[in-house]
């Protein structure tokens, strides 16, 4: 059984060699061989320090370099990512019946899944090669959450304020694009072996379906909102610490 320094550091190192691009199976492999390693140094006393031999960072640092970037891997992710992110944004107004497209959302819309992408890749890295205490990786991720919000906070109030659509969809559009958006978020989760994909955009857009095929007032959808919201991350914890559960039984 590992001490709970020693499986902190291999949390981290597996968060950020992943998030390098490194190559899921052969982290694995280096993962669970750096774990037979420090179960028999720390049953004669010895730490990961001695272990590695250099701090945290610079190990880190050397692995990334020895490891090759799995650019087949990132090359089925991203169109997939892509996809997601734009599909998030269409299928609220789709279901609102609502559907419409301008040249801000055009141009704005990748651009935010390519600075998303940075920021939060970025944060992940610096929190894995760092050691990030509990409390220094939730603000962390308040404020990389923080900044990709505002951005498509801003993309969306300027594609309402400033420009005209070029296109306005009717009933028909709205069920073709509530059709294939479902379909990326599937194929997502069907790829990424996981519900994430599905549940997320499932309690963001519990307001929009309500606000289309109801008549209650914008207090009541708002208190809708703001539920899915809480259940959202309630059900994102649960599903962080079955994981770590997990995790704890197969060590």
């Amino acid at each position: 059984m590992l001490s709970a320094k020693s499986e902190f550091f291999i949390d981290n190192l597996r968060m950020y060699l992943m998030m390098s691009g490194k190559n899921d199976q052969e982290i694995k492999e280096l993962v669970a061989e750096l774990q037979d390693h420090l179960t028999e140094a720390e049953k004669s006393g010895r730490g990961i320090d001695e272990i590695i031999d250099q701090t945290p960072e610079q190990y880190m640092a050397s692995l990334k370099q020895e490891m090759k970037t799995d650019y087949k891997s990132l090359i089925k992710f991203l169109p997939l990512y892509f996809l997601g992110v734009i599909a998030y944004f269409l299928i609220g107004p789709a279901i609102r019946g609502e559907f419409e497209l301008n040249i801000i959302q055009v141009i704005g819309l990748p651009i935010l899944a390519i600075l998303g992408l940075g920021v939060y890749v970025y944060f992940l890295q610096n929190a894995g090669r760092k050691q990030f205490s509990k409390k220094k990786f939730f603000l962390g991720g308040m404020i990389a959450g923080g900044i990709v919000t505002t951005l498509a906070i801003l993309i969306m109030v300027a594609s309402t304020i400033f420009v005209n659509p070029f296109y306005a969809g009717g009933r028909t559009t709205d069920v073709i694009v509530i059709v294939i958006c479902s379909g990326i978020f599937i194929a997502t989760a069907i790829w990424s072996k996981t519900w994430v994909p599905i549940w997320i955009p499932a309690f963001l857009i519990i307001p929009d379906v309500f606000n289309r095929f109801t008549s209650w007032n914008i207090e009541k959808i708002l208190m809708i909102q703001i539920a899915s919201f809480l259940l959202m991350f309630v059900v994102l914890i649960l599903n962080i610490l079955i994981t770590e559960k997990r995790k704890k039984k197969l060590v």
